[in-house]
């Protein structure tokens, strides 16, 4: 992890660093995201995600309305055709491979006239759908038959998302979603396709200079009439501190973050249903072939399903740390004086810029190997409608993916300074052994529940139709059922007493701090200003242990984490008589 300081700020007296602290930015040898940012400025001359300064265009921004680059044409259509081409072709494969060429030509001229129908309409889209900004706010008008018309205030605008997909990244162009908070009711509209990336990001700096002249902030009123000179950006757009993240700390972060469980699965899924594919083409004949094999592997066969079970445990981890790779590849985080942009992402970027003051919460997400090795996620959870930015909740922003807890104040007081200290200021209490007897009897009561769900994949394992054709399938099958509920029982025990362990609560003056999880912790701390709802509920078993769960809600739409089980009743009533002061007294 390094970090840059802006050039305003004197040099602090040069001392020993550890190398895992943040550094001034390196003079020597270009480092892994400069080299990137060189190779995406050669690919495609000032339109990097990184360029910051406007083209030719930039300063008529707001002049007219605008749409978007003609590129974005083709990227649409070829998104919209790809899927139902992936279907038809899924259809005749069987015929194709078989060798009727009848149908491979039938199949071309079909995916050509999808293409063609996908590409009209789109053409037709792109023409109707049109955005300017206004002293009101960006207005964005778009509908081939009802015309509509949208009007996004500079003032309620919380974050801004630039993001690029491979196809788009290619060609230059990016996607600009403004998030007001109202993303459910707003849907696509306030979403901005097909911008160069140097307009996208021109257009991003002038819309938070229109934001701080809509809040009445000094020197910036005439920015909402007089845009000015984009290219030659003020104290104001140079950033504060600088975050990085490469090499070596990289390497862990996706090592460390490995979801292998979930990616086997899906492997298997996926072996599953392409073995069903290749019997109903008739490639694979293994009807009578598969009795034998089972019959000869009959004395072994637990040994044998424990080791495909590795072998798709293995192969899930290789599979997710690589996913990690891409995502957290050129990690970048910047602050500004009154916003935070973070990027990320090798094959699709991502950037996101969040306004400081709209963060309702911080996160910090642990899991099993970063609580062994003492790093963390940090997330800031701002206010967002439902959805997903970037193959994350629309309102959590991931500011750093690999942190050592030990620099997480020092973080902070860099990126959010008015979160800095507050988890440490607060004096945390535990759960009691109340809690941990009713933690472990949920998890045992959950137990049949799971299994009757591995049941009910048998099950459907059978109406797939690949009963029919591998019988002998179901043998290994249900000794694979019977071990993975055993070791669901064993992680779901492990669950609940490590949550019962890392459980506790606490508050000062101006935050309250919550941690729970098991094999996931999650520390959230909520500045009591951002507090809208808390209440307490205990069901009669709950009632009569003496106990109550807390839950606590904030102007986001993320909830997770914030809420504990089982909290003993005085201690929820002192925690509701701090959140309503003027009440209790």
């Amino acid at each position: 992890m390094r970090r840059a300081r802006s050039p305003r700020r004197p040099r602090s007296p040069r001392r020993p660093r550890s190398p895992r602290r943040a550094t001034d930015a390196p003079r020597g040898p270009a480092s892994i995201g400069q080299i990137e940012r060189d190779l995406e400025r050669l690919a495609v001359p000032e339109r990097s995600l990184f360029e910051r300064e406007a083209d030719a265009d930039g300063a008529a921004l707001s002049s007219a309305a605008h749409r978007a680059n003609p590129l974005s044409v083709l990227t649409e259509a070829i998104k919209a055709a790809s899927g139902l081409v992936a279907l038809l072709a899924a259809a005749r494969m069987g015929s194709i491979l078989s060798g009727d060429a009848a149908a491979l030509v039938q199949t071309v001229i079909a995916a050509a006239l999808i293409f063609a129908a996908c590409l009209g309409l789109c053409y037709a889209i792109w023409r109707s759908r049109t955005w300017e900004l206004t002293p009101d706010g960006l207005v964005v008008r778009w509908g081939l038959v009802n015309r509509r018309q949208l009007t996004v205030p500079y003032e309620h605008i919380h974050t801004v998302t630039m993001s690029s997909e491979l196809l788009e990244r290619l060609l230059g162009l990016m996607t600009l979603n403004l998030d007001t908070g109202a993303a459910a009711a707003e849907d696509d509209a306030s979403k901005l396709r097909g911008l160069r990336a140097g307009e996208a990001e021109a257009l991003r700096a002038e819309l938070f200079r229109r934001k701080r002249a809509a809040e009445g902030r000094p020197g910036e009123r005439d920015a909402v009439d007089a845009p000015g000179d984009v290219s030659a950006p003020g104290p104001e757009e140079r950033p504060l501190a600088v975050f990085t993240l490469e090499g070596r700390a990289l390497m862990l972060a996706a090592a460390s973050q490995m979801s292998a469980g979930s990616q086997a699965l899906a492997l298997v899924i996926l072996l599953a249903n392409g073995a069903n594919q290749l019997i109903e083409w008739g490639m694979l004949d293994i009807v009578g072939r598969g009795e034998e094999l089972v019959a000869g592997i009959a004395p072994v066969i637990v040994p044998v399903v424990l080791a495909f079970l590795a072998v798709a445990l293995l192969l899930g981890a290789a599979v997710s740390f690589v996913l990690n790779l891409v995502r957290y590849a050129g990690y970048r985080v910047e602050r500004y004086a009154d916003r935070v942009v973070v990027e990320h992402g090798l094959l699709s970027r991502s950037s996101r810029t969040l306004v400081t003051e709209r963060v309702q919460y911080v996160s910090v997400r642990q899991g099993v190997i970063r609580q062994l090795i003492g790093y963390a996620e940090v997330r800031a959870v701002v206010v967002a409608g439902v959805g997903e930015e970037g193959g994350e909740p629309a309102g959590e922003v991931v500011i750093h993916p690999f942190l050592r807890m030990s620099e997480l104040d020092g973080f902070l007081a860099e990126v959010l300074p008015g979160y800095a200290g507050m988890l440490g200021s607060v004096e945390l209490g535990r759960l009691g052994s109340v809690a941990l007897r009713r933690a472990v009897t949920r998890a045992v009561i959950w137990w049949p529940f799971a299994a009757g769900l591995a049941g009910l994949g048998l099950w459907l394992f059978g109406l797939s139709g690949l009963a029919e054709h591998a019988a002998w399938l179901m043998s290994p099958l249900v000794v694979a059922a019977a071990i993975l509920s055993v070791v669901l029982l064993a992680g779901l025990v492990a669950d609940a007493l490590l949550a019962w362990r890392s459980a506790r609560y606490g508050h000062a003056a101006r935050a309250l701090v919550l941690i729970s999880g098991g094999l996931t912790r999650r520390s959230v701390v909520v500045p009591r200003a951002h507090l809208q709802h808390l209440s307490l509920s205990a069901n009669p078993f709950q009632r009569r242990a003496g106990v109550a769960s807390l839950r606590v809600r904030t102007a986001s739409s993320c909830t997770d984490g914030l809420g504990l089980r089982d909290l003993p009743a005085d201690v929820a009533d002192a925690l509701l008589a701090w959140f309503r002061p003027n009440r209790a007294a």
